[in-house]
């Protein structure tokens, strides 16, 4: 298995500019990947700061600890879901951090290097799993879900117009026989999709359905919503939290947590007391996505979809 030599930061300038780390500083990287971001945060925060890095799959921690050669030192490495920030931070001792960072793209180790099947161009085994301590794969949800179950994650999490279709074929095959492969799942797809909808679609027609898949064995959704939570309580005041989607659904559900947050009242207008129970808990710093620009999608297309928000508490 060759190693991870190159990884390209997305949204590198705005992560520093939002999350502005300053010497001494504590920062929790809960998506570590490639190092990208941490390696420029560090040099902010040194010498006397720390970033936790965190990260499910451990040979992407050991990765990204060889790139940051010198720099490693100045990082807590920590094989684990970011989901389960207050549990790491009791481990460590830490009582409040001063920033957090969420980049919710997958590293590049896992798409091109990791054999666990996220891409859709290769044909490997059925896995999707960000760790080997997670039992639920990806062979499990194609072939033991319902194909009313089935339906509702490609709809839900990849937002896939045909996901009856799709469903519907998956149990027709794994009827005669398990399907084990990506590729195996790639022609399926393909063949459910229409000609005309097929050709005018812009990507991978099957980017949708492995994005669903990989979110329903990771549990994607749920450990954002509980790292969001967790996350911004572990926060001290005037601490910030950044976070890249690349999904509408997580943008989404982004988006309007940090606008719960913000405490904005939504009360009809006239009323002398405000009773929906608004509290401010933080500023939004970002008051629409920001998105990479034309240079940025040119040189690293994987940042094409990304999306930054950001708060600070108050």
């Amino acid at each position: 298995m060759k190693s991870v030599g190159f990884h390209v930061p997305v949204l590198l300038d705005e992560v520093l500019h939002f999350l502005n780390p300053e010497q001494g500083d504590i920062i929790f990287d809960g998506t570590l990947g490639g190092a990208g971001h941490t390696i420029e945060i560090i040099k902010a925060i040194a010498p006397t700061g720390k970033v936790i890095g965190v990260d499910l799959h451990s040979q992407t921690i050991s990765t990204a600890a060889r790139r940051l050669g010198s720099l490693a030192g100045y990082m807590i490495p920590v094989n684990d879901n970011f989901a389960n920030i207050r549990h790491i931070l009791r481990r460590l001792g830490i009582a409040q951090i001063d920033g957090i960072l969420l980049d919710l793209g997958l590293s590049s180790f896992l798409i091109d290097d990791s054999g666990r099947g996220f891409s859709y161009l290769k044909d490997e085994q059925l896995d999707m799993r960000f760790s080997d301590r997670q039992e639920m794969d990806a062979a499990q949800v194609v072939n033991e879900y319902s194909r009313e179950n089935l339906e509702k994650v490609f709809k839900d999490y990849g937002e896939e117009r045909f996901s009856s279709r799709i469903a519907g074929n998956i149990e027709k095959i794994r009827s005669r026989k398990r399907i084990r492969t990506t590729g195996e799942l790639v022609r399926i797809i393909g063949d459910s999709i229409p000609a005309g909808a097929y050709r005018a679609r812009k990507g991978n027609p099957a980017k949708r359905v492995f994005q669903a898949i990989r979110m329903e064995v990771n549990r994607e959704p749920d450990n954002l919503q509980k790292v969001l939570r967790d996350g911004f309580e572990s926060l001290r005041s005037g601490g910030r939290m950044v976070v890249i989607s690349y999904h509408s659904l997580e943008d989404r559900m982004v988006k309007k947590k940090f606008k719960d947050l913000e405490g904005i009242c939504t009360c009809p207008p006239g009323l002398p007391v405000c009773r929906c129970g608004a509290e401010k808990k933080a500023v939004v710093l970002t008051k629409r996505a920001v998105m990479p620009g034309v240079r940025e999608k040119e040189a690293n297309p994987r940042s094409h979809s990304a999306k930054l928000r950001a708060i600070k508490k108050v």
